[in-house]
């Protein structure tokens, strides 16, 4: 015997197929799409409530390295520039004559190379020029590389301080 469509309503008024199935064959009406949406919205805002409340438990600290550190006896670096790039630092050694330069370059952060031919330093990242004493020759660099201080410590290794920016003119001399 067929089924009418009389005798196919379930206790909501919607009519449903065999299978259990709306009128359109879809397993979904819209009341039970809403009520699957809505839990969604619901498990949504708890998660990302939670998350925040979590979230704020947790420090916003950058962990950077030292300011101030030692690297090295003055004869662990030969003549001309050395770069220490666990330190982002040039170690530029002129005879008994010792200076430290930052490796960062004060446009973009990049890591300038230094050109013995041109007696510069260049930046790959964007075409930074930088002359011998580290001032600007080509832009889009806004500032000169900065000089750090440079001491001997007591137990005879070279003292940073990147902290403290000197003069193109101040080194560390270093009897050898």
């Amino acid at each position: 015997m067929r089924e009418t469509m009389s005798d196919a309503r379930d206790h909501h008024g919607t009519f449903r197929g065999k299978r259990g199935m709306g009128m359109n064959g879809h397993f979904f009406d819209r009341r039970r799409l809403l009520n699957i949406l809505g839990w969604f919205a619901s498990l949504g805002t708890i998660g990302g409530i939670s998350w925040a409340s979590v979230r704020f438990m947790i420090p916003n600290i950058l962990y950077e390295p030292p300011k101030a550190f030692k690297i090295g006896r003055p004869h662990d670096y030969p003549e001309g520039v050395n770069f220490l790039p666990d330190k982002r630092i040039f170690v530029v050694r002129r005879g008994e004559n010792f200076k430290v330069i930052s490796a960062v370059c004060s446009h973009m952060g990049c890591t300038p190379r230094w050109v013995e031919e041109q007696n510069a330093w260049e930046c790959p990242c964007h075409g930074s020029i930088f002359d011998e004493k580290g001032g600007v020759v080509k832009g889009p660099a806004p500032d000169p590389l900065p000089w750090y201080e440079a001491k001997i410590a007591s137990d005879g290794r070279i003292f940073v301080d990147a902290r403290r920016i000197v003069p193109y003119t101040q080194t560390l001399t270093v009897k050898t």
